[in-house]
């Protein structure tokens, strides 16, 4: 008998990241229900980052807040970058590892801005020249902090995520039997509730959520959903999985 017998799980990622994910879960028994929420696009504003990122070569780091931001960044600046590169996880550790560059601060527990702040190599970055390369309309936590700390901080958004459209059958149909629903950020969630029509939110409200980070925890408390979401930690498909067994285990 596997842990996830039976339990069909609603995997909201991106379509292109979805795959081993879904796999992971069906090889421990589950349904995974595919309903993509947003599309990882390259930025709509190509030259103005590249211009950023050309300018930071001589930076003092650069700090990835995403494994997208790794792959939409690569064809705007070809290497080399600066020695010093940061991420704020540990899928976006390996992402730039992938490409070559070699990682010298990066949370391996946590994924998160907040992770990557408490490592004593960011406790003073007075007069430091740092570039933050992320999608657009990111959260400004990272930037802010690091800004109040004394650094020069620049920003290079390099993608863009693109809610996608469904309609009211579609979202209803996926939803159907679905026990937990997977959600890969803030953004996400706003968007699956704003798609289910007004008299399936109740229902919706009642599902076991799956969340990265502490942040969207408190956004799914505050938009009404009724069990407290697990929150995985570092945001990897193993750690899903694992987070999905402990919640059918313990339920």
């Amino acid at each position: 008998m596997n842990a996830l017998d039976g339990v069909r799980v609603l995997v909201t990622r991106p379509a292109q990241q979805s795959d081993n994910l879904c796999r992971m879960i069906e090889a421990q028994g589950g349904i995974a229900v595919r309903l993509p929420l947003l599309a990882i696009q390259p930025t709509a504003h190509p030259a103005r980052a590249q211009s950023v990122l050309e300018a930071a070569r001589t930076h003092d780091a650069w700090i990835f807040t995403s494994a997208n931001a790794v792959r939409h960044a690569e064809p705007l600046c070809r290497p080399p970058w600066p020695p010093r590169v940061a991420a704020v996880g540990a899928a976006t550790a390996a992402a730039l590892e992938a490409g070559g560059h070699e990682v010298q601060m990066a949370p391996l527990s946590a994924h998160s801005a907040e992770a990557l702040l408490a490592l004593p190599e960011l406790a003073d970055v007075r007069g430091r020249r740092l570039l933050i390369v992320t999608g657009e309309d990111g959260l400004d936590v990272l930037p802010r902090a690091l800004f109040e700390r004394g650094a020069q901080v620049e920003v290079a958004e390099v993608y863009r995520r693109v809610p996608l459209p469904y309609d009211a059958e579609a979202v209803l149909s996926a939803l159907r039997g679905v026990e937990v629903i997977v959600i890969s950020s803030g953004q996400a969630l706003v968007h699956l509730l704003n798609l289910t029509p007004e008299g399936s939110r109740a229902t919706l409200f009642k599902k076991q959520l799956t969340v990265p980070s502490a942040r969207v925890l408190e956004q799914a408390r505050a938009l009404g959903f009724v069990h407290d979401a697990r929150v995985t930690q570092p945001m990897s498909d193993a750690a899903i999985v694992r987070a999905l067994v402990e919640w059918r285990t313990h339920d």
